[in-house]
């Protein structure tokens, strides 16, 4: 039997595990590499997609008239060459042709939504948070939205933070910059490396000319700013919790206001 078809029959037994395990690690909270190993990733798949073909195959023997011919199965797979075994097998193949298209089809589509759920459970239950097992690869999505902060060893709460500044220090031509501003967006590349900080209205200062007053920091002509890593030297965070404090009757009472002031003059 030709080695190109069992091949091909091997990944698409592997395919759901593989699907799943893509649709888990699409979003920005995974390091997307691009130049993945095809083979180690079918490896990982091994257990989800045995899974998923065993909760599939009892719902086909329980639910309709057909069933998973192990043993014809298992020829195709070891690529039996003897003669009736693989006529057999191949004639199976050509009288369900379209039974087994429309069982893996669904086994296809489902396991695209067992993985974006699964992921989905991970993070609205905050079990990546919780549990080191289930962090997801981008670390930088912890450390720039402040989730950090509740991981085991850090006394503090992301639910607390309102606000996030972050200084980031630069060499430009030669000069040291430190730019701040609100925390807006970040790029990685495809290896999980830090490409460019974005923030909101951004302000900055001179460090070789800085006296230690408000007035060596001034606002950048530009609501939103891109550094590029290559001119980061270190980034500093800073979460805030802001609480807004409602005044009290007697606040109120004593509170002066413009008309008063306009009369008064």
């Amino acid at each position: 039997m030709n080695i190109a078809f069992t091949t091909i029959l091997l990944f698409v037994i592997l395919a759901p595990g593989f699907i799943a395990r893509s649709a888990y690690n699409s979003s920005k909270l995974s390091v997307n590499d691009t130049n993945k190993n095809i083979v180690n990733e079918l490896t990982w798949s091994i257990i989800p997609s045995l899974t998923l073909h065993t909760l599939f195959i009892g719902i086909v023997h329980n639910l309709s008239s057909f069933f998973i011919d192990f043993q014809q199965l298992g020829n195709l797979i070891l690529g039996v060459t003897t003669s009736n075994k693989a006529e057999e097998s191949f004639k199976q193949l050509g009288d369900f042709k379209y039974a087994i298209f429309s069982y893996n089809l669904i086994l296809f589509i489902f396991s695209f939504f067992i993985g974006y759920g699964f992921r989905g459970i991970i993070r609205f239950f905050s079990i990546d948070r919780k549990i080191r097992y289930f962090r997801f690869t981008n670390k930088w999505h912890y450390i720039f939205t402040g989730e950090c902060l509740d991981f085991k060893d850090v006394p503090d709460k992301y639910e607390e933070i309102t606000d996030k500044i972050i200084n980031v220090l630069c060499k430009v031509n030669g000069k040291s910059i430190l730019y701040s501003g609100e925390f807006f967006n970040y790029y990685i590349d495809s290896k999980g490396d830090l490409e460019a900080v974005h923030l909101r209205n951004p302000i900055r200062r001179e460090l070789d000319k800085d006296s230690g007053k408000e007035e060596d920091y001034y606002l950048i002509a530009s609501r939103y700013l891109v550094i590029p890593n290559n001119d980061i030297i270190n980034i500093n965070f800073r979460y805030f919790s802001l609480e807004e404090v409602q005044p009290t009757e007697e606040e109120k009472g004593n509170a002066i206001t413009l008309d008063e002031i306009t009369s008064n003059k």
